[in-house]
């Protein structure tokens, strides 16, 4: 299918609740959110811990690392979504009660947010969204990953 993006990236030490990464729509394009995924590369002890996907009230200037989504078809344009990844300082305000995807996750076997066709997120034009991690988890090593779609 075209359209498809994949934006990943790696968080060393990751010990904090924060945002993982986040993506703000492109004007005259809606996003749908397909899959996202935050897994455990080095802590081999088990604790709960909890994500979500959440809509931004206001962005601001958060610190955090551009990340440049990778088509899944060669032919494709490049990705219009802004995508950012680990954010450190300025935390984005979020609406509290909407969000897709809250749950709770046993850190060694990961978070994943794989809804069905008709369950998947879609963003408006120019909207952002943010996956949070809610706890402030025992240091590791976070691969965080989101593949979306462009629609328009």
């Amino acid at each position: 299918m075209r359209g498809i993006y994949e934006a990943v990236y790696n968080i060393s030490g990751l010990n904090s609740a924060r945002t993982l990464l986040y993506l703000t729509a492109p004007s005259g394009k809606c996003v749908e959110f397909r899959y996202a995924r935050v897994t455990n590369a080095t802590n081999e002890t088990n604790e709960q811990c909890e994500c979500t996907i959440q809509k931004v009230t206001t962005l601001g200037t958060p610190t955090a690392t551009t990340v440049t989504p990778t088509k899944t078809e060669q032919g494709d344009q490049a990705a219009g979504s802004t995508v950012k990844a680990n954010v450190t300082a300025s935390e984005p305000t979020y609406t509290a009660g909407v969000e897709v995807g809250r749950e709770g996750w046993a850190s060694v076997a990961g978070w994943t947010y794989a809804p069905d066709e008709a369950e998947r997120l879609i963003v408006a034009p120019t909207d952002t969204w943010g996956v949070r991690i809610l706890n402030a988890p025992t240091a590791f090593d976070a691969v965080c990953r989101l593949v979306f779609r462009e629609i328009g």
